[in-house]
């Protein structure tokens, strides 16, 4: 069986995590195949989509496997770039091979508006959250939330997120966004128990690990210095991010729970995690059971 890591060639996002995803597809005794987003191209004729790839100056070889792990699109500069790597995998699926997560799964999970209007709409707990691109849409949430933290729609490791309690200064960096026309995505502060957070990571429907993300200041991103620490998820826990990946339709995920006085909050979901921190701790590896959703699925 040929496994497919589906990822852009320029820039090896999450390298470690990727290793890990090839490691696991050979000791399942499967072939690893990689695919690059943005070194395909899709071939169209009457009643038949197929996709190439370039392995060299005026080489290509079709893109053929039985199964795939997205892992990401890339650096996006351009939103018909953004468009064109979302179909190739599309095009790719629609050849019938199993993809987690899918395209369109994972385009919506991974931006933060999306994903939380779906979890709020299906009634499951999020913070108050507002986002505009009219800034004085965005300065009224803050008034209102008195603490709120500003994040990007697409950013991820903590990084670019500000914690603000005057609407002034939240003004300054609303200004800032709207000069690289990116919208505003404001969100209550919430006081979280512990001063972290739960990353709970989920396979194929069952909960495979939690970590409690402890920060050493507001932030409770790995990447910002928050350390991972093993913890068994409370029946609850487990099953709201069991059915946080079953309402957007993800074969794996990292779902990011604050625990407050007022009960559990869905944070963010991360359909393309990174689990170094999440491996050291738990001494749970989510590549194999990743690799193993996948054959699972592919033999159905």
């Amino acid at each position: 069986m040929d496994i497919g890591i589906i990822r852009p060639y320029e820039v090896e996002f999450n390298q470690p995590d990727i290793e890990d995803l090839e490691q696991a597809v050979r000791e399942f005794g499967h072939r690893v195949k990689r695919v690059y987003v943005n070194m395909a191209s899709v071939r169209l004729s009457k009643g038949s989509v197929s996709v190439y790839q370039a392995i060299g100056r005026g080489v290509r070889e079709p893109v053929s496997i039985d199964g795939g792990v997205l892992r990401h699109l890339g650096l996006i500069r351009d939103f018909e770039q953004l468009l064109h790597r979302v179909w190739v995998v599309r095009a790719i699926e629609s050849m019938g091979v199993y993809v987690v997560n899918s395209a369109m799964n994972w385009l919506v999970a991974s931006d933060k508006l999306a994903a939380l209007m779906i979890l709020a709409k299906n009634g499951l707990p999020v913070p108050e959250t507002e986002s505009s691109e009219n800034m004085f849409m965005a300065y009224d949430a803050v008034k209102r939330f008195n603490e709120a933290v500003i994040k990007e729609l697409r950013g991820s490791m903590g990084y670019g997120v500000f914690k603000v309690n005057d609407p002034d200064v939240a003004m300054n960096i609303f200004s800032y966004l709207l000069n690289f026309s990116k919208p505003m995505y404001v969100q209550k502060f919430l006081e979280k128990k512990g001063n972290g957070d739960y990353r709970v990571v989920v396979v194929g429907g069952q909960v495979i690990g939690s970590i409690f993300r402890r920060g050493i200041g507001w932030k409770s991103n790995v990447a910002q210095g928050a350390k991972p620490e093993a913890v068994k998820p409370s029946s609850e826990l487990s099953e709201l991010a069991v059915k946080t990946c079953e309402v957007l339709g993800l074969g794996y995920a990292g779902v990011d729970v604050a625990e407050t006085n007022e009960g559990y909050f869905i944070l963010e979901v991360n359909p393309s995690m990174s689990w170094q921190g999440f491996k050291e701790a738990t001494g749970i590896n989510p590549a194999r059971h990743i690799i193993k959703h996948v054959i699972d699925n592919v033999k159905k």
